[in-house]
Order: structure tokens, then sequence, then C-alpha cells
């Protein structure tokens, strides 16, 4: 059992509406993991280290893309490729999980089959029911997307083990290792985050087809994402 904290990277933060509405990133998974203590990284900014007792790393999503050229990428790799190594538990969200199948030599390009945003239905594969984190799941999670990108191709070394898919995305939820997982979902936005993401990405939304007025009525809180969260954290901290 781990005492040390769980630790958030950031790479990046929310359009001003959607922060003066409902805060930063971080904000979300606090409320979403109630009285856990968070700390916050930003490994964009050189200074700042990741503490070497963390219990648990969640790398958090970002308006960036994983693969324009940041002057912070390489570092960023670095540092999955180390927690990977050291078996630290990780897990990867939206950005952080493109990032985990980048820093194993995958390929992440904007999505082919279109925007994916709203409240969505990830099916799970049979290997999901043999896992710590996704064996409590029967089979399906309801929870919410918001992502133009997506992991296109799988690493050919050490590929992860596929857990979870929707339409839109083949490989929504990976398992890296031992303690390490990746889901292209935000298992920490609720309706109302969910809704504002809806408003961002409606251009690219409408234009492929899609009606952003309805995406956004649908919108749901996700009662299997907080759920998600805590038990990777309970994991993380030693529970069985």
């Amino acid at each position: 059992m781990s005492d040390g904290p769980v630790v958030l990277v950031r790479f990046g933060v929310p359009i001003p509406i959607t922060r003066a509405l409902v805060g930063d990133y971080s904000l979300w998974f606090q409320r979403a993991l109630g009285d856990e203590p968070l700390g916050v990284v930003d490994l964009r900014d050189p200074d700042e280290r990741l503490p070497r007792d963390a219990a648990a790393v969640i790398i958090m999503g970002s308006p960036q893309a994983v693969y324009d050229a940041h002057p912070w990428l390489a570092r960023a790799q670095d540092e999955v490729r180390r927690l990977l190594a050291d078996e630290v538990p990780l897990l990867g969200v939206c950005f952080g999980h493109q990032l985990l199948a980048v820093a194993r030599g995958g390929v992440v390009e904007r999505n082919p089959r279109g925007v994916e945003v709203g409240t969505t239905d990830v099916h799970l594969t049979p290997a999901a029911a043999r896992d710590p984190l996704f064996g409590e799941f029967d089979g399906r999670l309801r929870v919410n997307n918001s992502h133009d990108d997506a992991v296109v191709r799988l690493p050919e070394r050490e590929p992860p083990t596929l857990l979870g898919s929707t339409g839109k995305d083949p490989h929504q939820v990976l398992r890296w290792g031992a303690r390490a997982w990746s889901v292209q979902f935000h298992p920490e936005m609720q309706a109302r985050e969910t809704r504002l993401a809806v408003d961002w990405r409606s251009p690219r939304l409408a234009s492929e087809g899609g009606d952003p007025l309805a995406v956004r009525d649908a919108a749901q809180d996700s009662p299997d994402g907080v759920r998600l969260l805590r038990r990777f954290v309970a994991l993380a901290r030693g529970a069985s």
C-alpha cells in the first residue's frame, strides 16, 4: 500500500468559457474523487517534476494535439516510459491515452471516423472481464467523450491489450502493463462539462452530419466514470 500522493499531470487548460463555468481539468477529477487529495504537475514547465513517491499518476486531457511539435513532448514521452518501466500505477485520459500510445511507438491522427463527443457507450472486450480495473463492469461503460484525434495504429512492439471500443474509436481502452491503463473517453466529465464540450466541437460535428443540439441534450452524468476513477485509486493504494 502506498501513502504517496495521487498526481494529476497537466498539458493544457480548458478554453476560457469552459474554465470560467466549470473550472480547470484538475477540479473535474477532484469532484469525481471526492476527499482524495490530488497533486498537480505541469510537465510543460521544465522546473516541475513528478514526485518519486506518487501512489498513482493520472495524465489528463488537453486541447493540444500529441502529434504537434511541442517543445515539451520528448520529455513527456520519456516520463511515460519511465512510469511504465517502474510500474507506477498510471492512467492516461484522452490526451494522456494518446501520449502513452506515441511514447510506445503507436500513431495518433485526426480521427478519420469523425469527431466523437457526448455521452457514449464503450463496449468492453472479453479480456476486460479478467482485468482488475475493468472487470467490475458488465461488458459496457456509459461515459463521456470529447476528442478530435484518435490512436489509429497500436505499437507493434509490446502492443497493449485492447479492452474496449466504440463505433468511432476501436482503441478506446488499452492496458499497457501490470498497473497501467489508458482511456480515450473522459471518466471525470459529467453532463455539464460534456455539454460545454459539445458546444466547442459543434462546428466539426455539424460539418460531419451530426446534430449538436441533440447530442448536447442527450448528455448525461457518468457514474461509471466516477466508479472507474475511484477503482483505479483504490487499486493503486493496494485495495483488492
